[in-house]
């Protein structure tokens, strides 16, 4: 989950590394490092903690990598900082991944006489390159045959000072190339760089790049021989990194949903036919995803459920396993996520490819690696999303799964119609006063420990994300359950003050819900509802949380108070809200 970052042109290298490892942070703030290339020496800074906003003119150069960490191996301090030096300091290495075979690794290295000065795992690699180096191998053969030892997903980059170069090897965790003129740009994603250039390279696991003089050349390591591959050029439109006014990233990208629902479904028949037809002889439709994308999965199962009457079942694509060798060529896969590197949604599309079911995909970032392995992809459109808890991306995703559904039965057109209602309606939904009514709810909460949400029927996965959501930002127990769970054990841990927030829609579950709401009240829990204005007047809520009208589209009015609430909360409490602790947006190892 970690951002690596390396370049060469005619610019300051630090300047540019820091510009890019700024837009990487979302991977990981636990600790960041600079290294470049100055009178045939390297020089490098790090630190743990945020970049900070400037790191002063310290070095000059025109060659260098940069890595932002999120831990895993070893505690975070500034030794356990990336880059790492080898012990003569010829050459720096970063790395993206977890070096699985580390323990058993390190224990040869050490018997042959190694020393280790930190925790994490990725000295192994600059260790394995040593050795190599000693048995007389060049930089290049070195890196290949210590990264062929690696067990599991990595991503390394090596600066050399010898050489003036930079090899990187790709296997599992991104990366991608961007070229303009003298300038070359190597990144873990493209957000890295789109500010200087749009013309990019991708990189496939198993390939070496070797930069050198602003050339690049790429290596293939099973075939041994290099690949010619040219630049393409990708359109970044809307990946801006301003907040645009707003105090946060995370207010700004949930206003934006007024516009971004649009956005991601503004896809025409003829551009939708291919995967209708597929899904349409398809015995099953499962969805795949993990975390909020495993929710935006399972709210587009339940939109091919219920208005498309398809076979649609959502599965975790971490718990994927039990459901491989039941999946094949006569089903589709449709796999969701915000990135397209989400390391366990890869790993199961990789088997399900191998097994020759067809793949289709919802993402969000242009040059992916799961838009390459899918048969179809399509993107979400929503635009850069910062903040680390996702929010556009979501209803976005969910907004072109509700498309999808009703184009399979004729329903395109009314579709689209009811997408434009609810963007209208967003649009005059984020007022002031609503904004104030949710900060001043948020403000009660802030003493509570313990949370939960109730939903049914088309808000029971907005239960589940809108608890996912409140639990990142405010670091609070917040649980989402179907209504129906409340009598099956969950009423047990109702105490008197427990916040239970009731998710309640103009459909067919609405009395249940106002019924279980009535019971947390007997238990005298603190009520709080959320959905149709119609409901507001219910003596079972002591607060009421009116939402966006909508028909079909619940989920999204619904969700949205969630997003809110756990951005006030969050703030209320002081906490960092795009930036929350442990998190990382890009959740590229397992």
């Amino acid at each position: 989950m970690c951002g690596i970052f390396g370049y060469i042109g005619d610019s300051n290298a630090p300047t540019i590394i820091h510009q890019g490892l700024k837009r990487l942070e979302y991977r990981g703030y636990d600790s960041w490092g600079i290294s470049i290339l100055q009178n045939g020496n390297i020089k490098t800074i790090k630190d743990i903690g945020h970049i900070p906003e400037t790191i002063g003119k310290r070095f000059v150069s025109n060659i260098g990598i940069g890595h932002t960490r999120w831990a895993t191996h070893g505690g975070v301090t500034i030794t356990n900082a990336h880059p790492h030096f080898s012990t003569d300091r010829r050459f720096v290495v970063a790395q993206n991944g977890i070096v699985e075979n580390y323990t058993s690794l390190k224990k040869k290295l050490e018997e042959k006489g190694y020393i280790f000065k930190t925790e994490v795992d990725t000295e192994v690699i600059v260790k394995l390159v040593e050795n190599e180096l000693s048995n007389g191998k060049d930089i290049q053969e070195a890196l290949i045959e210590s990264f062929t030892n690696l067990e599991g997903r990595n991503t390394v980059i090596l600066l050399d000072s010898k050489s003036n170069e930079i090899l990187a090897i790709r296997n599992g965790s991104p990366l991608i190339l961007g070229i303009d003129k003298t300038e070359i740009y190597l990144a873990s994603d493209p957000l890295a760089f789109n500010q200087f250039t749009q013309n990019v390279v991708e990189i496939n696991n198993g390939e070496l790049i070797l930069i050198k003089d602003s050339n690049y050349k790429i290596y293939s390591i099973e075939k041994k021989k290099y690949i010619e591959r040219k630049p393409k050029k990708v359109n970044f439109s809307d990946m801006n990194v301003d907040k645009g006014g707003y105090s946060h990233h995370m207010i700004k990208e949930i206003i934006e949903q007024q516009h971004t629902i649009l956005k991601a479904t503004q896809y025409t028949q003829k551009e939708l036919a291919p995967l209708i037809d597929r899904l349409k002889r398809s015995r099953n439709i499962y969805t795949i995803g993990a975390g909020t994308a495993s929710f935006a999965g399972d709210q587009i199962a339940y939109y091919l459920r219920t208005i498309a009457h398809k076979s649609a079942i959502s599965i975790k694509s971490y718990e994927a396993q039990s459901y491989l060798n039941i999946i094949n060529s006569k089903d589709s896969v449709i796999a969701v996520s915000q990135s397209g590197e989400t390391a366990d949604t890869l790993e199961a599309v990789e088997i399900l490819k191998k097994n020759g079911v067809h793949i289709s995909s919802i993402i969000n970032m242009p040059s992916s690696t799961l838009s390459r392995l899918s048969d179809t992809s399509f993107m979400s459109n929503a635009g850069s999303e910062i903040c680390v808890a996702s929010t556009k991306v979501f209803t976005s995703q969910i907004s072109f799964g509700y498309l999808l559904a009703k184009s399979l039965i004729g329903e395109f057109t009314s579709a689209k119609k009811e997408l434009s209602l609810l963007s209208t309606n967003l649009e005059r939904y984020f007022t002031k006063k609503l904004l104030k009514q949710i900060e001043d709810i948020s403000k009660i909460l802030k003493n509570h420990e313990h949370f939960f949400i109730l939903g049914k029927g088309q808000n029971y996965h907005i239960a589940q994300e809108g608890a996912l959501k409140v639990k990142e930002i405010s670091y609070k127990h917040f649980e989402g359950f179907a209504a129906g769970e409340l009598k099956h054990g969950v009423i047990a841990l109702i105490e008197k003050e427990t916040p239970v927030i009731s998710i309640i829609s103009k459909d067919m579950n609405y009395k249940d819900l106002i019924s279980a709401t009535y019971e947390v009240k007997a238990r005298k829990a603190l009520t709080i509802g959320v959905g149709d204005r119609k409901f507001q007047k219910e003596k079972c809520f002591d607060y009421f949380i009116p939402v966006a009208n909508s028909n079909e589209l619940k989920a999204i009015s619904n969700v949205i108070p969630f997003q809110l609430i756990s951005f006030y909360l969050a703030k209320t409490l002081g906490n960092n809200i795009d930036k929350p602790r442990n998190l990382a947006k890009s959740v590229t190892v397992k």
